[in-house]
């Protein structure tokens, strides 16, 4: 989908499409409020959102939910991490979503360096469409990073056929997709092949070099793809491979065990790696050596500048984000993602805590 360019524009299609364009832009309550949170408003207010897809089914749910304790409206353009920061950074979103890192240059345009407040923990499946296979295929993160550099291209390769001995594998080409170089997603799963000599050596600190296949936009666009023909292969949050019945793999983890992905999986990598003091949640959930825990994932995050800007609009960020980490959970796991550990719930309310709108922090003289 093409991001709209104003913020004035948003806000004005917003509050005309918010019934009809559904799957584009969402309109969206607000919850109780409680303190520091502002009171319920006596009127409609829209805050306009920008970003990842991978999030989109959770936060759909989450602006519904609220919409209809407090009467807020959320638009939540569902356009990619990249594009959501581009609409955040030159003021066009009042809020952007994110599920791989910043870079160095997205960091410096916000006014007030930008914040990144944890949301929830999300699974990155591989899809494939291969009717006739019962079994979920294996992949490592050399055999798929070989698919992804275009050394692999059918089904029946001698190394996708020895990670799985027991299926039949089709004589047919890989339909393959993937996503563009600012992609969260993308992110994530070129973190899990970075475990692939080769693909290390051909990423060389860079963004992931998607070397074959077809640029898919968005995880609803990369379901679609692969559902749509049949050899498919690609990567998308778990939400969307269960909505389109979609096949998971079952890939490597660090124990050498083959896992497929699911809420209880993902928990039990996200408690390893996120529960220790001083986790660091801007990184993908790679590298758990639990033999049951699922080895790609990504903790999703909610990006304002510091600052936060206009005051009342400020006030109804808190106030939504407190709500989401406070009683988003049972509906996060519904759909397939896993709530915060406790301790990446605390810091991210911490974060909300300090933030001021209207003001930059600050300067430490000590």
């Amino acid at each position: 989908m093409t991001a709209p360019r104003s913020l004035g524009w948003l806000r004005a299609a917003a509050l005309l499409w918010i019934g009809s364009l559904a799957g584009f832009a969402i309109g969206i309550e607000w919850y109780r409020s409680r303190p520091p949170a502002p009171p319920p408003p006596s009127g409609h207010i829209d805050l306009v959102g920008a970003g990842a897809t991978f999030p989109y089914p959770l936060y759909r749910r989450w602006f519904a939910d609220y919409r209809a304790e407090t009467g807020v409206r959320i638009n939540y353009y569902s356009v990619g991490t990249g594009e959501g920061v581009r609409l955040l950074l030159d003021g066009e979103a009042d809020f952007g979503a994110a599920d791989r890192p910043l870079s160095a240059a997205e960091r410096a345009r916000a006014r007030c360096g930008p914040v990144e407040i944890a949301t929830a923990v999300g699974a990155v499946a591989v899809v494939v469409n291969l009717p006739r296979i019962a079994s979920p295929v294996r992949l490592d993160p050399e055999v798929l990073a070989g698919i992804y550099l275009g050394g692999i291209t059918r089904w029946d390769d001698p190394a996708l056929r020895a990670l799985n001995p027991a299926l039949a594998l089709p004589a047919m080409p890989i339909r393959l997709a993937h996503r563009g170089p600012t992609s969260g997603t993308g992110a994530v799963l070129a973190a899990y092949l970075d475990d692939s000599p080769a693909w290390r050596a051909a990423r060389r600190g860079a963004a992931a070099p998607w070397a074959v296949g077809e640029r898919i936009e968005g995880n609803e666009g990369v379901a679609a793809h692969v559902q749509a023909n049949e050899g498919g292969l690609g990567f998308v949050e778990l939400a969307y491979a269960q909505q389109n019945r979609l096949a998971t793999a079952a890939l490597r983890n660090a124990a050498g065990a083959f896992v497929r992905p699911d809420s209880f999986a993902l928990a039990r990598a996200a408690e390893e790696l996120l529960a220790p003091a001083g986790a660091d949640t801007l990184l993908a959930l790679v590298g758990a050596r639990g033999a049951d825990a699922y080895p790609v994932g990504a903790v999703t995050r909610l990006v304002v500048d510091r600052a936060l800007g206009d005051s009342t609009l400020a006030a109804h960020f808190i106030a939504f984000a407190t709500w989401a980490l406070r009683d988003g959970g049972a509906s996060a796991a519904q759909l397939g993602y896993v709530p915060l550990p406790a301790p990446v719930r605390r810091r991210a309310h911490a974060q909300l805590a300090a933030l001021v709108p209207g003001r930059c922090p600050t300067p430490r003289t000590d």
